[in-house]
């Protein structure tokens, strides 16, 4: 069962990329839109992520995001949703307050129309297996609180599978 083995794959790679017991833990969450690719019309998305970053400026992430009305009837009507459950890793480069980063991720991206039922784990296929590159910057005004602007590419891993772009401005507790 393939699914599986990129499930393990990436479980594995979160956990040996994670930082040691000094790591900083963090949390964000983020507000934003989805444009481009096969995204019919700006859309808005929400996201919430927990992660960390070890030292030398590596980290990890785990972000699940949720996109409304993503598809539209050929009339204009909106439906369904897009669920994204990304594993990342980032690499940031620390600036005093200033951290640019580029982040990676290997996940679940899953499209739930009005006729699909079930969650984000119900009855996976390979069709619902993507990835996400982008970067950002986040900017701390605190000593564990800050903002991020994020910009990150979707796009599951088959040749004709769905694709979109990501921007999102959220809050960062901890880093």
């Amino acid at each position: 069962m393939p699914i599986t083995r990129y499930v393990l794959t990436a479980a594995a790679v979160f956990v040996a990329l994670s930082g040691p017991a000094s790591a900083q833990p963090m949390f964000t969450g983020s507000i934003g839109n989805v444009f481009g690719g096969d995204a019919p019309s700006t859309k808005k998305v929400w996201a919430v992520a927990i992660g960390g970053g070890g030292a030398h400026g590596i980290g990890s992430e785990l972000e699940f995001s949720q996109i409304g009305n993503f598809f539209e009837t050929p009339d204009g009507m909106s439906h369904g949703k897009i669920l994204t459950l990304m594993p990342s890793i980032f690499v940031t480069i620390p600036i005093n307050r200033v951290r640019p980063y580029g982040i990676f991720g290997f996940g679940f991206i899953r499209q739930r129309t009005s006729t699909s039922e079930g969650g984000l784990f119900s009855s996976l296929s390979d069709n619902d297996v993507g990835y996400s590159a982008g970067g950002g910057v986040t900017l701390y005004f605190a000593r564990s609180a800050g903002v991020r602007g994020d910009w990150r590419h979707f796009k599951v891993r088959k040749s004709d599978g769905i694709s979109f772009n990501r921007f999102t401005v959220g809050l960062v507790l901890g880093g």
